[in-house]
């Protein structure tokens, strides 16, 4: 994710998720890329907008059936504030100039139910994202509310799944797999044991390369049940030393995108290890290699037999 993920948090009459922005353009700018329709349809999709206090918003999708789908404006503030609401839910989107090429864009989005307060902010950040490209200058067009089931689009809402989960379990459809494991060494030995490449290779599997850093991408082979050849790729995705460490898990030649994540707390002597694998529903479901009962089988074995004996291992 080359921006960062907005947050999600629980009030009285839904969900809302904060975003901050940082646009490298004039208030002026940002403002009718954010109220023009003209603007609009580009990052966002064809609006007809009654530019008003009370006047209607209509949000025509890009689908095959056209729907259509309705809001009101609640406020506009020239240059700083501009509110609407869509079917029920509240968006308020607040500009402040940095300087003068230079705008701050804080995006709330609020009054969401459990079922939408995932999907909603994923699809609000690429969004914004198309916003910051549009306003870049890219005059390519979203097929909004027409999206395919390429990788791409998968990203983000597996990002926010795994976001909110240790928070809002409840609101995540697709239960991840989780395996819980508290081993006889500190925090350090089991860092070093997960980001570690001649370390992993000993435990883990046998990785091309590896690197705890942002950004680095590494793959490996695996063998499914009857075995089937398998080539992982996979891309650092979030690095706390000592904390966490988080890289996407994707298949050469195969839809789905998923997210792993491991999360080490200092138990005294001891370190509790949560391994966390999102996504996996992306995967085709018409293979048992991909089912969540494999991976989850997959995972505790690793997890729950071979670090912890590879930890007992004294070390040269």
């Amino acid at each position: 994710m080359k921006n960062p993920l907005g947050k999600i948090a629980k009030e009285e009459d839904g969900y809302k998720v904060v975003f901050e922005r940082v646009l490298n353009h004039p208030i002026a700018k940002v403002w009718d890329a954010i109220t023009n329709p003209e603007e609009l349809k580009f990052w966002f999709t064809d609006i007809e907008l009654d530019f008003r206090p009370g006047g209607t918003i209509t949000f025509q999708f890009r689908d095959t059936d056209k729907t259509k789908s309705y809001g009101e404006v609640i406020a506009i503030e020239p240059p700083n504030r501009f509110v609407w609401t869509w079917e029920g839910e509240l968006a308020v989107w607040e500009l402040t100039a940095l300087a003068e090429h230079s705008t701050r864009l804080t995006f709330t989005y609020s009054k969401l139910t459990a079922d939408y307060a995932v999907n909603a902010p994923a699809g609000f950040h690429d969004l914004l994202d198309l916003l910051a490209e549009r306003l870049d200058g890219s005059e390519e067009t979203y097929a909004f509310g027409a999206e395919d089931d390429a990788a791409g689009p998968l990203q983000t809402p597996i990002h926010y799944a795994a976001a909110v989960y240790g928070t809002y379990p409840n609101l995540v459809k697709h239960p991840p797999v989780v395996v819980e494991k508290t081993v006889d060494a500190p925090v350090e030995r089991v860092w070093q044991a997960i980001t570690n490449k001649e370390q992993l290779k000993q435990w883990y599997f046998d990785l091309d390369d590896f690197k705890p850093e942002v950004g680095f991408h590494f793959t490996f082979p695996g063998q499914g049940h009857k075995g089937e050849q398998y080539l992982h790729l996979c891309t650092v995705t979030e690095v706390i030393p000592r904390q966490k460490l988080q890289y996407s898990w994707q298949y050469e030649g195969h839809r789905g995108y998923s997210l792993v994540t491991f999360e080490l707390a200092e138990t005294g002597t001891q370190t509790k290890l949560t391994l966390t694998h999102h996504g996996l529903e992306t995967f085709p479901q018409d293979t048992p290699d991909f089912a969540w009962k494999s991976f989850n089988g997959g995972w505790s074995e690793i997890i729950g037999k071979m670090l912890p004996e590879f930890l007992a291992t004294p070390q040269k």
